[in-house]
């Protein structure tokens, strides 16, 4: 079951933190929505929490510790299929052959469409950044102003570089806090 998460941002943070210790991943589509009260209308079905009692919420997310969506993606590579973690991915991009699964060292063929991976993945690490990528937002270690209102994304352990579309240049900084 996917779990999202709809509350403010001054204890955004502090859940989110929670969320990953428990091992609990969080999706923008989600089957069941975790809400701040006050917050949940247009959230349905959610759990409704108060801030003042998140001990409760804990106790009560304890059951989705163990039934969260899965942290692997398979691809495939030297025709064998390879299961690779979230924390090795750089990011994700479409071709017309299909998507690739790019890491600091090797690229994968996945299934998958971008739009598929993009609802599965978990919301709070992974971002679509132009029609053709999604990005693992862990692993950029630097974002250059770039040409025509565009950034450009460099990553760790790796030379490759992904450019952030004009169009999703505004929804990339707020998913930063940037200005």
């Amino acid at each position: 079951m996917k779990l999202g998460l709809v509350c403010n941002n001054n204890i955004r943070d502090n859940v989110l933190e929670k969320f990953q210790s428990l091992g609990i991943e969080v999706y923008r589509k989600a089957d069941l929505y975790v809400v701040e009260e006050g917050l949940h209308t247009g959230f349905l079905p959610c759990i409704v929490f108060h801030p003042e009692q998140l001990d409760e919420l804990w106790e009560m997310l304890q059951v989705f510790a163990t039934t969260s969506a899965t942290s692997k993606i398979v691809g495939f590579k030297d025709e064998a299929y390879h299961v690779i973690n979230h924390a090795s991915i750089l990011y994700f991009e479409a071709l017309d052959a299909g998507v690739l699964c790019h890491t600091a060292t090797d690229v994968y063929r996945l299934k998958e469409k971008l739009y598929q991976l993009e609802e599965r993945l978990p919301s709070d690490r992974f971002i679509k950044v132009s029609r053709s990528f999604i990005v693992h937002i862990d692993a950029v270690t630097r974002i250059i102003p770039w040409f025509n209102r565009r950034l450009l994304l460099k990553f760790e352990r790796s030379k490759k570089e992904v450019e952030v579309s004009k169009n999703y240049v505004g929804h990339f900084k707020a998913f930063l806090g940037m200005r």
